[in-house]
């Protein structure tokens, strides 16, 4: 390891694509690797992008983003990312343009019934289940993918009226937002970013399939502009048309920001489709959950109020959280100014990461951090604890998940209305994923497709 003022430690990269080629597919593993071997502040090389500093600690990672915003808060754009045109959403924007975008956000999730809104999901996915039953072993996985579609999309423009997944209207949603996805599986890695040049050429279909989304969402926004109550604001278009809050932005922005959203909601999707497998590949976690959940809901359906009541339940999502990390690896951060950091010269500019992976997965903080165990998030006296240390599931400073509060509420209402009417087993002949299975794509981490038996409670 270097020593401290030298250079920052790193793996020796390759003179074209730096380390670009080592951390792929499986990003998550190679970083905690990497952290190990060469300290928590680590550079990894992308080639043309340059140097970047990888965070591998919760320690410097609160200190970089949590103690020092006005440093480390900056948002690296991909180059594919500049040529698709999607600069002007939340996710890639910086400074006032983007506390203000934060901030219409948050003011339109306060008008909307987000409880309502999960509630609704969770239940319409109850019912397919009921009325389709055991038909088909790869039913649930595929059904909390529609459900997480349809979630956002009666949020962004839909005005709390959920569409049916048979509806018309909802499969064209989906075919599109799906081609649009299996188009660009690994953003860091992709060759435009390497080579911008390559972006007309090779990414013709890619570019078809946004077009073509983005038709779809433009339409919405024409539909909303035809009976806008500024005074009533019942999603995310009415938010952008009626000014919110006062926040007004370029019309030709709302697509991009709801084509965006659509994206970082893939991670709820994930983390859904992680619990039930988890709990699935743990009969005994199972029986528990299905016991807490028939002890607090012996006539009634659940509810968001009822939070507090489940401690064992709540446990059980958070340590998928901690274990699957749906979140592995933050969106790259970046540099606004020069800073001395831990003891390494760091440039304005800088691409900094942190690996979310590596961090629930330290030794030094969890105990046989490999083992799903939802114990570790009770207290001696069965309650929910989860101040731990070393578990950021939804990332840390200002660039913290601004739908942390909703993803919470979703993931309860789905775990808690689906266990109280089912049960899940292994499809005989077939082996259940592991965790160690998973799939990176985009910065996230997607469970492997996987097959159920249905099982319906008395």
């Amino acid at each position: 390891m270097a020593e401290k003022g030298s250079s920052i430690p790193g793996p020796r990269p390759s003179r074209i694509i730096g380390n670009l080629k080592q951390i792929c597919p499986k990003a998550h593993i190679t970083w905690t690797e990497w952290c190990q071997r060469y300290g928590p502040v680590c550079r990894v090389n992308l080639g043309p992008m340059g140097d970047s500093i990888l965070l591998g600690n919760i320690d410097v990672l609160r200190r970089a983003f949590e103690e020092s915003p006005e440093i480390f808060s900056g948002r690296f754009v991909l180059p594919i990312v500049k040529k698709d045109g999607a600069v002007g959403t939340m996710t890639w924007e910086n400074d006032a343009v983007y506390d203000q975008r934060r901030q219409l956000l948050s003011t339109v999730m306060k008008q909307v019934d987000l409880d309502k809104l999960a509630q609704n999901e969770a239940i319409a996915v109850c019912d397919v289940l009921s009325e389709k039953g055991d038909t088909s072993s790869d039913l649930v996985y595929r059904l909390i993918e529609e459900a997480n579609l349809s979630m956002i999309s009666t949020f962004c423009f839909r005005r709390e009226q959920r569409c049916p997944y048979d509806d018309p209207k909802f499969k064209e949603l989906k075919n599109r937002v799906t081609k649009m996805n299996h188009k660009l599986k690994n953003l860091m890695g992709e060759k435009a970013n390497l080579f911008p040049v390559l972006w007309a050429p090779f990414y013709k279909d890619f570019r078809k399939k946004r077009k073509n989304l983005r038709c779809l969402v433009s339409k919405e926004l024409d539909a909303h502009k035809e009976n806008l109550d500024s005074s009533n604001i019942r999603d995310l278009i009415d938010g952008y048309l009626g000014k919110a809050d006062g926040i007004e932005f370029p019309e030709n922005d709302c697509p991009w920001h709801i084509m965006n959203l659509m994206g970082s909601t893939i991670t709820l999707k994930n983390a859904i489709q992680w619990i039930i497998l988890l709990i699935t590949k743990h009969p005994e976690i199972q029986t528990k959950v299905q016991e807490e959940v028939s002890s607090v809901f012996v006539d009634r359906a659940p509810t968001t109020d009822d939070v507090d009541k489940l401690p064992y339940t709540n446990a059980t999502i958070y340590e998928t959280l901690r274990i699957a990390c749906p979140a592995a690896q933050v969106v790259p951060h970046m540099t606004q100014k020069d800073v001395n950091f831990d003891g390494f010269d760091v440039k304005s500019g800088t691409v900094v990461f942190g690996n979310i992976w590596g961090l629930h997965h330290d030794k030094n903080h969890w105990e046989e951090p490999e083992k799903f165990n939802p114990d570790r998030f009770l207290d001696s006296n069965g309650q929910l604890d989860i101040d731990k240390e070393s578990f950021v599931p939804f990332g840390l400073g200002k660039r913290r998940c601004p739908g942390e509060t909703y993803a919470k509420k979703a993931m309860f209402m789905f775990v808690t209305n689906i266990y109280q009417r089912y049960g899940f087993e292994a499809v005989d002949g077939e082996t259940l994923p592991d965790v160690d299975e998973g799939v990176i794509n985009v910065g996230l981490h997607n469970p492997p497709p996987y097959k159920l038996k249905i099982v319906p409670r008395n």
